[in-house]
């Protein structure tokens, strides 16, 4: 039996006032006037053992009565289990997973809606005086206080999906940290009890980072869907980044069914502009299928795309959007060098795709790459300082280099240039004279260029070659090498490539052979200015914004249904678009989206991330031991399956005796009445 308020226990002083009362007024004497004294002596001699005891039972009743009202105010409890009271106010602090996966199907509705109407229940139950800390995915300022039951019910009606999801361990840290400040710097705090209503799904359920407790008391209470399924959208992507007026491309479609059983006869829809397809495919339970369509550009110009799907479990990730831009033609930039060779220029000449400018390298400013997409660097020794920082800025911000050196080239000069585009330094000159002995068919640079991978092409052979220096695989890697392994064209992870031989006569016949139109055009194909197919709401990457932003005009992404600012991150002089943080996750929802300025300047496509699409869920043992090996003892697991309503939720709420000590008081008091009425 423990006390909430014991310092109201000085109360029972007021004790001594009855007791005065019988001291002082009981024995109080009367003077009684009798004719005859004969009958006193024996009527005092009869009724003084009944005066007595009514006035002690008397006394002792209004002793009674007064130490029950007062044990009521001090609120006598007797805790259930292990739980021990602390002096201070109790907290009940829930926890309401409101993540997307939490969408899924219940017996009584979604598993959101079951997880309020417990946590209703719950609140209802609490003692009035307990404060509430009511928190959900958001974690923000507003669910970072300390509330009455009134606002607790009223802020439920409130929460709703959100894609924002939190691991388990982030959530729990936060309430403690919450509780602890306000503990310390605001209001003494009581019995904490820590509940959690969630579905635990293995990818958020996460328990790294987590301190002892063995003082407060957790319930983790998780609610399952009737059906363990889910079919969603994994991704799309096309079979080459090359989009061009009149040419067939193929957009793949991966779809993953994550159930046991197989799923026939699904509807997969397609919408590109005024394009519509359907297909109806099978995929087995667990397993993931690849659809895909021919795509032919009839226009050139800006696409918005979406592909759907009608699945009976999970709705948020049915749907996948993507974007991307027809180009009708590329910029390209011929800088040409003491070495140029007139076979570059030729080459693009004969597509006209390209919109290609030549040009000397003294003849260079900066101002010829605005709205350029690809630069060669035709036959260069030596480049100057301020063609070496120009160009590394305008590869940051997307723009793609060739590089093709001089015959006799000065290699320190090239060292800041290669090193800033992620390529290896030229070494010396290798004079042995090697033949071409392998393509990287695989890398994507040759997707769709050759029929079949064919070890018997006609490689030309290089007299010459360079050396390369300080080869890294993981920022370039070769795409055609030497027969010993030398490579001699590489691309770099930031669009740079660099022949490793000069077009020069007396280094071979590279330029009479097919392959070098072949990698030239493809280069140039590659390195038109898109934005990307689509990207992931709340995940860090950086978009590039391929257009100037002047006088730092206000960026927008506008939607069918939202507007939305997004952070801009400039690095050097260019702008990237940040869709991560809180308020990106919150505002933004999944759908195609216009970039504008005071005009548009492109499209983006945005999509909910699919973390919570794997509907794998954890076990209670699992659960258990996770907190056990975190050194959480008081751990009190329930497993929700059959609605909400048939569930006994009761936490740990104390015996409280207040009510009964009020009725004793009451008691008291009508017996004291009693006997001063009733009792001669």
């Amino acid at each position: 039996m423990e006390l909430v308020h014991p310092k109201l226990l000085w109360l029972l002083s007021l004790l001594a006032i009855p007791i005065l009362i019988h001291l002082f007024h009981f024995r109080r004497h009367k003077t009684l006037f009798f004719s005859s004294l004969k009958f006193i002596k024996f009527i005092e001699q009869e009724n003084k053992s009944t005066k007595k005891l009514k006035n002690l039972l008397i006394l002792f009743a209004r002793l009674l009565a007064l130490t029950a009202i007062i044990l009521a105010f001090a609120q006598p409890i007797i805790e259930k289990g292990n739980l021990k009271h602390s002096a201070g106010k109790n907290v009940l602090a829930i926890y309401i997973d409101n993540s997307f996966s939490m969408s899924a199907k219940g017996t009584e509705g979604e598993l959101l809606s079951e997880a309020r109407e417990m946590a209703r229940r719950m609140i209802k139950n609490t003692p009035l005086e307990t404060s509430i800390l009511l928190s959900t995915n958001k974690l923000d300022g507003i669910e970072q206080r300390l509330i009455s039951k009134i606002e607790a019910l009223d802020y439920l009606d409130k929460i709703e999906l959100t894609p924002i999801n939190r691991k388990l361990e982030d959530v729990i840290n936060w309430q403690r940290s919450f509780l602890d400040k306000e503990n310390l710097e605001q209001q003494k705090l009581g019995n904490r009890q820590y509940i959690y209503l969630s579905d635990f799904q293995k990818s958020t359920f996460v328990m790294n980072q987590i301190e002892t407790d063995k003082t407060h008391f957790y319930y983790p209470i998780q609610l399952l869907p009737q059906d363990i399924s889910n079919i969603y959208i994994d991704s799309v992507w096309f079979g080459s980044p090359i989009h061009k007026k009149g040419e067939t491309n193929e957009l793949f479609i991966q779809i993953k069914n994550d159930a046991t059983e197989e799923s026939t006869n699904l509807e997969l829809d397609l919408a590109i502009g005024e394009t519509k397809r359907t297909s109806f495919i099978d995929i087995e339970g667990g397993k993931k299928s690849i659809i895909s369509f021919q795509i032919t550009e009839q226009e050139i110009g800006q696409k918005n795309g979406k592909v759907s799907i009608n699945d009976k479990q999970l709705y948020w990730d049915d749907d996948f959007y993507f974007s991307y831009r027809v180009a009708d033609y590329s910029n390209t930039l011929i800088i040409n060098g003491e070495t140029a060779s007139e076979n570059i220029a030729k080459v693009f000449e004969i597509e006209p795709f390209f919109k290609t400018k030549s040009i000397k390298d003294v003849e260079f400013t900066k101002d010829q790459l605005k709205q350029c997409d690809f630069v060669i660097l035709n036959g260069l020794n030596s480049i100057s300082s301020g063609i070496d920082e120009d160009l590394v800025e305008f590869n940051k911000m997307g723009g793609s280099i060739f590089i093709f050196p001089g015959n006799a080239n000065n290699s320190s000069e090239y060292t800041h240039f290669l090193k800033e585009l992620k390529l290896p330094q030229l070494g010396s000159i290798n004079s042995n004279g090697l033949k071409i002995n392998q393509i990287n068919f695989k890398d994507p640079f040759f997707k769709g260029v050759f029929e079949k991978e064919n070890s018997n092409l006609n490689l030309p052979s290089v007299t010459k070659s360079y050396f390369s220096k300080n080869l890294k695989q993981e920022t370039a890697y070769p795409l055609i090498s030497f027969r010993n392994g030398e490579p001699l064209l590489l691309k770099s992870k930031e669009n740079a490539y660099l022949f490793l031989s000069s077009l020069s006569a007396d280094f071979g016949n590279f330029i009479g052979n097919a392959l070098f139109p072949t990698i030239l055009l493809r280069a140039g194909e590659l390195s038109t200015k898109n934005y990307p197919l689509f990207a992931l709401i709340g995940e860090e990457n950086k978009i590039a914004v391929l257009n100037p932003i002047i006088n730092d005009q206000a960026l927008k992404l506008i939607g069918n249904e939202s507007e939305f600012i997004p952070v801009i991150q400039k690095v050097a002089n260019q702008n990237f678009i940040s869709i991560s943080g809180m308020e990106a996750i919150e505002k933004l929802k999944a759908g195609n989206y216009s970039i504008q300025t005071d005009e548009e300047i492109g499209l983006l496509a945005l999509n909910y991330s699919r973390n919570e699409s794997s509907v794998s869920y954890k076990n209670e043992k699992e659960i258990l031991d996770a907190f056990k090996n975190k050194g959480i003892s008081n751990c009190f697991y329930k497993k929700i399956e059959n609605g909400q309503s048939l569930s006994d939720i009761e936490v740990g709420k104390p015996f409280e005796y207040w009510k009964f000590c009020l009725v004793l008081g009451l008691l008291f008091i009508t017996t004291e009445i009693a006997l001063l009425k009733f009792m001669k």
